[in-house]
């Protein structure tokens, strides 16, 4: 009776116990509260003490349940997620819009974004070790700190920034991407580079989705202050490449972010663009890979090593990440016939591969400007074989500009009413609506 009596109390300890976890569930329990919990256990287990003999047989479990039952509780209970308030804008729910003189987002884990005037963004996905921060429109300066586990996200129109611990420019207006990377590093991936780029400090990339470019070279220099949003010249942006003759028309809807989110404005304008001029890319490292020259903008080095070891040995014989970084350098120097041959290699010996999927895509983007209807075909193997992929909005918005421009809006409207339903405010939502309303 007396054991039984015991047990009882023990797990009155343990009731007791649970609860006091549960009335301090904040995740921090002040030091007073501690003792005085552990003195409501000690006077719950020794109340009407036992001879000490079977004390001790009886106290290792009255003692080890709560305690495990405690390690529990303290398992159980949710990380506090980062606070951060923000100075000098205007914010409803996760949207802010920075004022005339710029506004500055403050995290409780010492990362800051300072975002230029009039820039446009959303903060979303707060968790204990960072937060996603979407940048609609304008430029922001990111200065992440650098903690271990530190989780952070930066998005900008169809591009994805990861980042640990670094500080870069970050900007997102008429369609091209702009990052200058000040110090640390980066993994850029995104409807254009799909495989991801590595950036490091000093190291600038441009990502031109209207024109299909994207430019990787080192930064000549300090980058100043950031410039208002709509100015068209921030000052981590290289100037935009000159148009020229004889280069290829992009045929793209222009999709620009609106402040509730993705929108889109205009549709299937031609622009004619030359290949932009690129600075002297980082010196290449002994024994490096393909994938590692690539990452480190040395395109030219990638291209011209597959020549000496032979184009056709490299595309027949090399390994799945060789190939691949061959067409995403030849896509990335403008020599497009190299690339498609590379891409084609991938989808013909590495099928169900996902280079060989993003490769259905990245072919479409090829043909969009000489053969809109095989751009379309391209786009609709990569939604089959990816009808969840990363590309997928991107690839289904093409494919609709693509059977508009070659089989009219009749054509076009079962695949613009489809773009609509699983996107109504994506970047090719105007363009749906649009061939929707055409009669």
């Amino acid at each position: 009776m007396i054991e039984r009596e015991h047990r009882a109390r023990a797990e009155l300890a343990l009731e007791r116990l649970v609860h006091l976890a549960r009335d301090n569930g904040s995740g921090e329990v002040p030091d007073r509260e501690h003792a005085r919990g552990r003195e409501r256990m000690l006077d719950a287990l020794e109340r009407d003490a036992l001879p000490v003999a079977r004390r001790r047989w009886l106290l290792a479990p009255a003692v080890a349940i709560p305690l495990l039952a405690l390690l529990g509780a303290l398992r159980l209970w949710p990380e506090r997620q980062l606070d951060y308030r923000v100075d000098g804008a205007s914010v409803s729910e996760s949207y802010l819009s920075a004022g005339p003189g710029g506004a500055t987002a403050r995290f409780s884990d010492g990362t800051s974004i300072a975002f230029a005037p009039g820039a446009r963004a959303r903060i979303a996905a707060v968790t204990a070790h960072g937060a996603s921060v979407s940048i609609e429109g304008g430029s922001a300066r990111f200065h992440v700190a650098h903690l271990p586990g530190a989780a952070w996200a930066a998005e900008a129109g169809p591009f994805t920034v990861t980042v640990t611990g670094t500080e870069f420019d970050l900007a997102w207006e008429d369609d091209r991407l702009r990052l200058t990377m000040q110090e640390g590093a980066v993994v850029v991936r995104g409807s254009l580079i799909p495989t991801g780029i590595a950036l490091r400090g000093g190291q600038r990339l441009v990502a031109d989705v209207a024109r299909g470019e994207v430019t990787l070279n080192e930064r000549p220099g300090p980058t100043g202050e950031l410039a208002p949003a709509g100015s068209g010249t921030p000052s981590s942006a290289a100037p935009p490449p000159a148009a020229g003759p004889g280069a290829p028309p992009a045929h793209e809807p222009s999709a620009r972010a609106s402040a509730a989110g993705e929108g889109a404005a205009g549709a299937g304008a031609a622009a004619a663009s030359a290949p932009p001029a690129r600075a002297a890319a980082a010196p290449a490292r002994a024994g490096a890979s393909f994938r590692e020259r690539l990452g480190d903008g040395d395109f030219a080095g990638v291209i011209a090593e597959a020549k000496a070891r032979g184009i056709d040995e490299v595309l027949g014989a090399g390994t799945l990440d060789d190939v691949a970084s061959l067409a995403d350098a030849a896509r990335y120097a403008g020599q497009a016939d190299l690339a498609r041959r590379a891409m084609l290699a991938e989808r013909a010996r590495f099928p169900g591969s996902a280079e060989a999927r993003s490769a259905a895509f990245l072919l479409g983007r090829l043909s969009e400007a000489a053969s809109p209807r095989e751009a379309a075909m391209w786009y609709d193997r990569y939604l089959t074989e990816s009808p969840t992929g990363p590309l997928s909005s991107e690839a289904l918005g093409r494919k609709l500009v693509a059977m508009r421009d070659f089989a009219g809006p009749d054509a076009a409207r079962a695949v613009a009413e489809e773009y609509l339903k699983r996107y109504p405010t994506g970047a090719f939502a105007a363009v749906a609506a649009e061939v929707v309303s055409a009669r």
